[in-house]
């Protein structure tokens, strides 16, 4: 509720006490008409007991602050305490009503003056025996004032709240100002390369949390930092193995003039071998920069997943059966999927590559492809040597490898299953590996049937 609504609430209460005081009083008054005599109530008569009456009369309109008036049955004014209007007819909507012996009767006049209007009759007669009227008007002047009084505390009230409130405002302005100021001036420091240090943690909610949302951007910019020297850095180095080893080689042969021609083509053929691995690193770099852009460069169309798999497995058999590796492809229906075919083909290509790679001879590679109402499933399993537990969450980092040594023996960039993984999520799927060392791995990849773009 409202402060006017209340002051509003308070006024009405208080009027309708008085309403009911002068009621009550002006009920009193018109027993004892009744009691006395109507026309021993006339303030022309000079009769002692007229004088009387008249005086009970002036007594109530002095007790009520107000003004009294009585009229008879002809609608006559036989008394009134102000001595103006004796002797006239008061003929109003409201002396109408009463006359016909409605008890009460009350209007406002100018919101100043409040009337009653009594009917005076015998209670234990005929109630509709109106022998005249009581009228009280009384000043509502206490009201008034005590409602005037109130809306002066309220707009009192109202202009210290607003004081209060622009202090208050001006205040929580500057705190918040001084926080933005010291948050630019930090952001300044970071954007001039102090990345290390970071916002501070302010005391309000709001700034605390947007101080965390930049830590954690700056944090974000740090790991991205990393990785990116990281990956030059492996970059450097895996570009640099090959040169070195074709330098070192063809100076074995500069620096010898009269080498045998079977160590010549012997080296010539370890020139050729470190040739091919620095090409397949370079398009595996080609191959990964293309994955790092937007989801635009999907070429997606809709491909039967069981004809993909048994391409694949055709073009790596001869390989596998060098080895005595057995590969089996079991498709448990038919799947059709909404995919980037060529991405997809070297993402299961290098997979299944990698399991007749690193298996051990007369090994075995198992494909399986099977399928809901929503994905599809793509299973890779060996028995080869497995993966260590401890290296599992890394094999999918560039440049990674379990093994450093025999990925190079088997011509591995350690950029396959980096590559796997990008293609996979960009078909908003993803990709498991379960493994045990010595018991061979399985490779999980779990892609929608319909391409979520």
């Amino acid at each position: 509720m409202g402060v006017s609504s209340q002051i509003n609430y308070y006024e009405k209460k208080a009027i309708d006490q008085r309403v009911r005081y002068t009621q009550k009083q002006c009920a009193v008054l018109s027993d004892q008409i009744v009691m006395n005599g109507f026309r021993n109530y006339n303030m022309s008569s000079l009769s002692d007991e007229a004088g009387e009456n008249v005086f009970e009369v002036e007594q109530l309109a002095n007790n009520l602050e107000g003004r009294i008036l009585l009229v008879d049955s002809r609608f006559k004014i036989l008394a009134d305490t102000y001595n103006r209007n004796c002797g006239k007819y008061l003929v109003t909507k409201e002396t109408i009503h009463a006359m016909k012996g409605e008890e009460v009767a009350y209007r406002y006049i100018g919101k100043q003056y409040l009337q009653v209007i009594t009917p005076i009759q015998d209670k234990n007669n005929d109630k509709s025996d109106v022998r005249g009227l009581i009228i009280a008007m009384v000043s509502l002047q206490n009201c008034n004032k005590m409602s005037e009084y109130l809306y002066d505390q309220r707009d009192n009230l109202v202009g210290i709240f607003f004081i209060i409130t622009l202090i208050f405002s001006v205040l929580v302005a500057l705190l918040i100002r001084n926080n933005f100021r010291r948050m630019q001036n930090e952001l300044d420091i970071i954007a001039a390369g102090h990345q290390e240090e970071g916002l501070g943690q302010e005391n309000f909610r709001e700034f605390y949390n947007l101080s965390s949302s930049f830590n954690k951007i700056i944090n974000r910019y740090k790991e991205l930092e990393n990785t990116r020297q990281e990956f030059v850095s492996n970059v450097s180095h895996e570009l640099k193995t090959p040169i070195t080893s074709m330098k070192i080689l063809a100076d074995s042969l500069l620096m010898q003039p009269d080498v045998p021609v079977e160590l010549y083509e012997e080296f010539m053929n370890d020139i050729v071998h470190e040739i091919d691995r620095e090409n397949q690193i370079i398009t595996d770099l080609l191959t990964l920069v293309k994955m790092d852009k937007t989801q635009a460069d999907l070429n997606i169309t809709s491909v039967k997943i069981n004809d993909l798999l048994e391409v694949l497995l055709k073009r790596i058999s001869p390989i596998a059966e060098k080895r005595g590796i057995k590969i089996r492809l079991e498709t448990m229906r038919e799947v059709v999927a909404e995919v980037d075919e060529v991405k997809l083909s070297l993402a299961c290509n290098n997979l299944i590559e990698n399991a007749v790679k690193y298996n051990h001879d007369d090994g075995k590679v198992d494909v399986s492809l099977n399928a809901d109402h929503k994905f599809f499933y793509i299973r890779v399993k060996d028995t080869g040597c497995g993966i260590p537990e401890d290296c599992q969450e890394q094999i999918f980092e560039r440049f990674y490898r379990v093994d450093k040594a025999r990925s190079r023996e088997t011509g591995g960039t350690g950029l396959g299953l980096a590559i796997t993984r990008n293609v996979v999520l960009m078909h908003k799927g993803s990709i498991r590996v379960h493994s045990k060392e010595g018991e061979g791995a399985t490779f999980i990849i779990r892609i929608p049937l319909n391409y979520i773009s």
